[in-house]
């Protein structure tokens, strides 16, 4: 088995954990056989992209999912496979014109699939959607219901309208108990339970598989100060940093990792305002303010970009 990448060998044994699972097993089934519109809805922390995989390989009968990256009017990034469309509004490259993404959507179940089935469209994090989208979410499910079925992710539910909602089968998707996790570190991962597990009793197990990446890659082991960080890579990056080995682009890549990881803003002040001096921390507060106030005000999906001007301005002038 593969212990190298930690993550790998959870995503190729993905299946078979959700079949051990009762729970999730169950929704898998679920997935399968409905007809109607499904939201899954849950906490960060679970691995709801694998899990919407294994819905559509089963739907469809498929061994894996192939995607092509896709425009719509040169503006609107979206993933098409014979059987589904996908559209992802948390990418940071998301228009925040998210009617847009309806009208396009409105565009396509207006006719009928070429396979003869309905189609299929996958949209992750339907809370993205403004205020004044869901009415023309609502009619575009409820006019062509007979020729789409929907399947969205949003880990907000109380941010979508109730019309909408009722319109759905609500799925709910817990995270792993801690002692899953320690089950799928040693049954599937094949590796010890890390400080991490054991000091934290983390739930979240994409946190908790990334830490093990860490502590792969590391000669020694996690101190308990490392464990206490929200995100732990931060002070390593920020040591390599003022070696002068690292710049814009690799501030560029950390920030995307960091969205990736649900590592927000706020996760990162805590831990960076444990490493700098106290005399930059004023400053450093004052500036992430302000970002998050930006923030608020645009596409949850840009964070990174926010993150990334976070950064610079604390690595270039310290």
């Amino acid at each position: 088995m593969e212990c190298n990448n930690p993550w790998k060998t959870f995503q190729s044994n993905f299946n078979k954990i959700l079949k051990n699972n009762e729970y999730y097993s169950k929704q898998i089934d679920i997935g399968k056989k409905i007809s109607q519109n499904i939201l899954l809805y849950g906490a960060h922390g679970f691995p709801t992209d694998l899990l919407i995989e294994e819905i559509v390989k089963n739907k469809f009968d498929i061994l894996t999912v192939h995607k092509t990256e896709c425009m719509w009017n040169k503006d609107i990034e979206y993933f098409y496979n014979p059987h589904f469309i996908e559209v992802d509004l948390m990418r940071p490259s998301a228009t925040k014109h998210t009617h847009i993404i309806l009208q396009q959507i409105k565009e396509i179940v207006q006719n009928k699939n070429i396979s003869g089935n309905k189609h299929f469209i996958i949209i992750k994090h339907i809370d993205i959607l403004k205020k004044n989208d869901y009415n023309s979410f609502r009619i575009i499910l409820e006019k062509y219901s007979n020729n789409v079925c929907f399947l969205c992710l949003t880990h907000k539910p109380d941010k979508i309208d109730i019309p909408v909602k009722s319109r759905f089968v609500m799925i709910r998707v817990p995270l792993f108990q801690h002692s899953d996790i320690c089950l799928i570190f040693e049954k599937y991962l094949n590796l010890p339970l890390n400080i991490y597990l054991k000091r934290q009793k983390t739930r979240n197990i994409v946190h908790a598989i990334f830490i093990a990446q860490i502590e792969q890659n590391s000669k020694e082991s996690l101190s308990k100060e490392f464990c206490t960080l929200r995100f732990p890579p931060i002070k390593e990056f920020m040591d390599s940093f003022k070696k002068s080995k690292n710049n814009l682009e690799h501030i560029r890549q950390f920030s995307y990792k960091c969205f990736q990881y649900n590592i927000s803003i706020s996760d990162l002040l805590h831990d960076i305002l444990t490493i700098v001096s106290s005399q930059t921390k004023f400053r450093v507060i004052q500036y992430t303010a302000s970002l998050e106030h930006m923030l608020c005000l645009t596409n949850k999906g840009r964070e990174p970009i926010y993150i990334e001007s976070m950064l610079s301005n604390i690595l270039f002038n310290s």
